[in-house]
């Protein structure tokens, strides 16, 4: 029984990392041209810890990529409160785009070049809280998990799409019509009989009876091998 369960633990430990290991390859490549999910956390300027205004940035972000370009796109709310939000632009800071902004709900999307998210992305954020008279400047930076990656949509999906849509829209119109008219013949046609009422289903016993032995020999060749290793 110890054999058989440090086997187990062995496998699943080779499973593990090659799956860990699946998704940290795909992380670190090159993204390809599309759309993608990514969790992240909103760190402290220089403390190994996360921010008190992580609160404030909702999760995942999105990240579009085109041509090797990332754009980042995040939600934040209590966006009242955050009056500056600047990131990395051509070696300085700049505001970032704001793609939309709900008043009601005090919140704002918005959008801004992104470097890559194999390193933390700094930025600066102005907050002000004016029912407890807070007004506070803030260094913070973005910690992008690499593992969290999900693609919603890559350009050679997109183009495989289009492909098939394009194809429908060539295919001739008799093509389609003279298909639905033979359908319509199948199902109401019912005067002619088809070629055989009865089709013989001798030639899947054969089939079924090696399926049957062959599991029966697995199984007498597993029970075997455990009272070999017990």
């Amino acid at each position: 029984m110890g054999i058989r369960l440090r086997n187990m633990m062995f496998l699943l430990s080779m499973v593990a990392l090659f799956v860990l290991g699946a998704n940290s390859d795909y992380a670190s490549a090159e993204l390809a041209d599309g759309t993608y999910t990514i969790d992240y956390t909103v760190m402290h300027a220089t403390d190994p810890s996360a921010s008190i205004a992580n609160d404030y940035w909702e999760k995942p972000a999105t990240l579009h990529v085109k041509n090797g370009e990332i754009t980042a796109e995040m939600k934040l709310n209590h966006s009242s409160w955050i009056v500056a939000f600047q990131t990395p632009t051509n070696g300085g800071f700049a505001d970032v785009a704001v793609v939309s902004e709900d008043e009601g709900a005090d919140t704002r999307v918005v959008q801004f070049p992104l470097e890559g998210i194999d390193d933390m992305t700094e930025a600066k954020i102005h907050v002000i809280v004016p029912d407890i008279d807070y007004d506070h400047h803030y260094t913070i930076r973005f910690d992008f998990n690499e593992n969290s990656l999900t693609a919603l949509e890559t350009a050679a999906s997109s183009e495989e799409d289009k492909n098939e849509e394009d194809k429908k829209d060539d295919e001739p119109l008799g093509t389609a019509q003279s298909s639905e008219d033979e359908g319509k013949r199948t199902h109401t046609d019912t005067s002619k009989p088809t070629e055989e009422d009865n089709p013989q289903t001798n030639d899947a016993a054969p089939i079924a009876l090696l399926s049957s032995l062959a599991i029966v020999s697995a199984i007498v060749l597993l029970r075997k091998r455990l009272r070999q290793v017990s």
